[in-house]
């Protein structure tokens, strides 16, 4: 009986395991051999050699659907992917690709295209050998940028993903690629970037004009000026022309700054600061200005009412914290404290009276400070405490 029972058993290995050379059953060889292993433990292969052997045709029936249904799912998403797929080799280019890549390509068929010489698929023939360094260097090339030519000889740019496969030295073999026609994003990219280049020219000649205009308002104040006897009356057009002279600065930093439309608050105040230093030339040498700005960005708008303000207060300082040519101290400062600018204005001079109250104030310069600093929503207070001192907060802009 058991010499019976080794004969099925040695019958049926030798069986199956032949099919090992069969092309149709070699893919599923190692699940056919892992079958009979444990068939062979079990008492039912012992028995009946025909139940044994219909078990496994099931099996591999049904583990060969199950891999066809498989292939069946990739190659419909490889034939019906939108992007060009392709798989070429560095040597003779294209070995497989899918239709979306023949119409990016403007050939008729897929065989055509294959047979196409690859070279011919770029500008030059060194863009090829560089590529190919690439994905040698790189192994996987991600949202690459490229051009090909296509049959008709078309430029069109592309985006590419890349995966080389490499042998066991580090060779190329091939490479897979997904690829994508973005001519006509570059090209829609392009005409926008062109019209910001445009946009921005013609804004910088805009902001020159206003500063010119600005200028030569302020010049012609000057002439005029020169030609009054009224001390009273030029002084008023020589505060003007100050003010002029502020926004005017504004507008040759909105030119630096370019289309972004905003400006370093700081760095305004600071150019603010030196020019009246150097108009009250005299004075700057006993009276020192001392100054700290942070980098706040500001819109033109309040920028331009804070300039009017500093310009307002720094001016009053010089003219009449120091009188009799006393030697002293001016300090200006900006900061940021949580969402507000504060900006502080102190001098070491003779001070303000006791019953100073600046929402009371008749002169025009404070009337000013007093507008422009409700038009930025904030506020303004006066210090008289061993000199004056100005603190103005506002709400920076969201």
């Amino acid at each position: 009986m058991h010499s019976d029972i080794e004969k099925n058993l040695a019958e049926i290995r030798s069986k199956f395991l032949g099919f090992e050379e069969k092309s149709s059953v070699k893919s599923y060889y190692p699940l056919l051999k892992e079958k009979i292993i444990e068939l062979e433990k079990s008492e039912n292969f012992l028995k009946d050699k025909s139940v044994a052997l219909l078990n496994i045709l099931e099996d591999l029936e049904a583990e060969k659907k199950k891999t066809q249904e498989s292939e069946e799912k990739y190659r419909r998403f490889f034939e019906e992917d939108l992007s060009g797929v392709f798989l070429s080799t560095p040597e003779s280019g294209l070995k497989t690709c899918n239709q979306a890549y023949v119409n990016m390509m403007e050939y008729e068929s897929i065989e055509e295209l294959l047979k196409s010489d690859p070279v011919s698929h770029y500008s030059q023939s060194q863009q090829r050998i560089d590529f190919l360094n690439l994905i040698r260097k790189e192994k996987k090339l991600t949202n690459y940028e490229g051009e090909i030519v296509t049959k008709s000889g078309k430029h069109i740019q592309t985006l590419e993903n890349i995966i080389g496969v490499f042998d066991d030295k580090d060779n190329l073999v091939e490479f897979w690629g997904y690829v994508k026609d973005i001519t006509d994003r570059k090209r829609a990219e392009q005409i926008l970037k062109n019209a910001a280049l445009e946009k921005e020219a013609l804004h910088r000649e805009l902001l020159h004009r206003v500063k010119n205009s600005f200028n030569l308002i302020k010049s012609l104040m000057y002439l005029e000026r020169e030609k009054l006897d009224n001390k009273e009356a030029s002084k008023i057009l020589e505060n003007l022309e100050m003010r002029i002279g502020t926004l005017s600065k504004m507008y040759s930093l909105l030119n630096i700054s370019g289309i972004s439309q905003k400006i370093d608050l700081g760095e305004y105040l600071n150019q603010i600061t030196n020019s009246l230093a150097e108009s009250y030339l005299e004075d700057a040498i006993r009276i020192e200005i001392k100054s700290s700005f942070e980098k706040i960005e500001t819109s033109p708008r309040t920028a331009s009412s804070v300039g009017l303000i500093v310009n307002e207060i720094l001016t009053n300082s010089l003219k009449y914290a120091f009188p009799n040519h006393k030697h002293g101290n001016i300090y200006v400062s900006l900061k940021k404290t949580n969402e507000e600018a504060v900006i502080e204005i102190a001098d070491d001079g003779v001070g303000v009276s006791n019953n100073f109250n600046i929402n009371e104030a008749k002169g025009m310069g404070l009337q000013l400070i007093n507008m422009l600093t409700q038009q930025l929503s904030g506020t303004v207070t006066v210090e008289s405490n061993n000199g004056t001192k100005f603190k103005v907060v506002f709400p920076l802009d969201q």
